[in-house]
């Protein structure tokens, strides 16, 4: 057995928030993916083992390492889907966090942020959800604004104006459109 797997064998002993921020990013990707399986095969979304994971990801998903950031954001998904819509205390925190690291990355790592969000509003965390799409749109790095505007519109034609809010969205564009008028 080689040091690296002994590493992983040892590390999968450690608790869970040990695990996801490891120094090791290879003991943090096993975690990810475990933590996915887990939150995969629970049914119950009162299950008090679920509720232990909502703070972590605030920070995991703050990940700087991209292929750690996708792994991270699957194990979000999964424990978006387990859960019922009291995570939603965690939603703000959570949802920044993916505007500041990950709507930057990869496409795919774009999309699976995107759809992070989608959970996010079905989990009623819509508030969260705008007012980090605000702070998207106010970036001042256009590949972070192009996936916020996608994922609102999306958004705004999945769940429709009784859930998201027009007059928001049109607000936040305006925002954009009155910061880049002031630029030129």
């Amino acid at each position: 057995m080689s040091e690296e797997e002994k590493l992983l064998q040892e590390a999968k002993k450690l608790q869970w928030e040990e695990r996801l921020f490891h120094k090791n990013w290879k003991v943090r990707n096993e975690a990810n993916i475990d933590l996915a399986a887990l939150c995969d095969s629970i049914s119950d979304p009162k299950d008090p083992c679920i509720r232990e994971f909502g703070p972590f990801f605030e920070k995991t998903v703050a990940e700087s390492n991209a292929p750690m950031q996708e792994k991270t954001l699957d194990a979000l998904i999964a424990y978006l889907r387990a859960v019922d819509a009291d995570a939603g205390r965690y939603a703000k925190e959570v949802c920044d966090a993916i505007v500041a690291k990950c709507l930057t990355g990869r496409p795919k790592t774009v999309e699976k942020a995107q759809a992070s969000f989608m959970l996010r509003i079905e989990l009623e965390a819509v508030d969260a959800f705008l007012d980090a799409m605000e702070k998207a749109i106010k970036n001042k790095v256009a590949r972070a604004v192009v996936p916020a505007i996608d994922v609102m519109f999306l958004a705004s034609s999945e769940f429709g104006a009784k859930i998201l809010s027009p007059r928001r969205i049109l607000k936040i564009i305006k925002i954009k459109m009155s910061v880049h008028l002031l630029k030129d």
